[in-house]
C-alpha cells in the first residue's frame, strides 16, 4: 500500500506567551489522511492555526504532539522537505535580489543542477508572466506581482505535494489563472 501525501496523527501545537509564559493551544488532536491526488482547502477564522498546519506539514515547525508524515517519511526530514512545494502567507524573499536569483538560489538548495535550475527558473518566470522582470528586485513588485512569483517558487522544484497558505490573498487576475492551472496540474 502506497503511503499517504500527507498523514496527521493526535497533532498538536502550543506556544508560551506572556510573562507567565502561559501555553496557548493552537492546534490540539489533528487527524488527516491525504491521498495522492486529492485537493483539500483549510477554512476559519484568523489565528484558527490554519498556517500554523502548514507549517507542520512543510516541515518548518516541530509539533508539541503528534506526528505529521508526508508520503510516509516526517515532515521535518530533508526528503519529505523536497518532496513539498510551500507557499507562505507573507513574503519572506529577500526585495534586493531579483526574481531569477531567488529561483536559482532555491533550485540549487533542492539540489538541481545549475543548467536545470537555470531552465526552470526562465520557464517558471515565462509561466507567471514575469520574465521581463527577471532582474527587477522583489521589492519594486506590486503585491500581485510577488504572489505569482511565491507561486513560481513554491512549484519550480516540481513538488509532489502543494502547500499553499493563502493562495489567492493579493493575486492579481493573471495570478488566478496561473494558480488555477498549477492547482489543475498538480492534481
Amino acid at each position: 500500500m502506497e503511503p499517504a501525501a500527507l498523514a496527521i496523527r493526535g497533532l498538536a501545537q502550543h506556544y508560551r506567551r506572556g510573562f507567565l509564559l502561559r501555553p496557548r493551544v493552537v492546534l490540539a488532536g489533528i487527524e488527516l489522511t491525504l491521498a495522492r491526488g486529492e485537493a483539500l482547502g483549510l477554512l476559519g477564522p484568523n489565528g484558527s492555526g490554519k498556517s500554523t498546519l502548514l507549517s507542520l506539514a512543510a516541515g518548518l515547525l516541530d509539533p508539541s504532539a503528534g506526528s505529521v508524515e508526508v508520503f510516509g517519511l516526517p515532515a521535518g526530514s530533508r526528503a519529505a522537505r523536497l518532496a513539498v512545494g510551500y507557499l507562505a502567507d507573507g513574503f519572506p524573499f529577500p526585495p534586493e535580489l531579483g526574481p531569477r536569483e531567488v529561483l536559482e538560489l532555491f533550485g540549487a538548495l533542492q539540489g538541481l543542477a545549475r543548467r536545470e535550475r537555470r531552465a526552470r527558473a526562465a520557464a517558471w518566470l515565462a509561466r507567471v508572466g514575469l520574465e521581463n522582470e527577471a532582474r527587477t528586485p522583489l521589492g519594486a513588485f506590486s503585491l500581485g506581482m510577488k504572489r505569482r512569483f511565491a507561486l513560481a517558487q513554491a512549484a519550480q522544484h516540481e513538488p509532489r505535494l502543494l502547500l499553499l497558505d493563502e493562495p489567492t490573498a493579493g493575486l492579481d487576475a493573471e495570478g488566478h489563472v496561473v494558480l488555477a492551472e498549477i492547482l489543475a496540474e498538480a492534481r
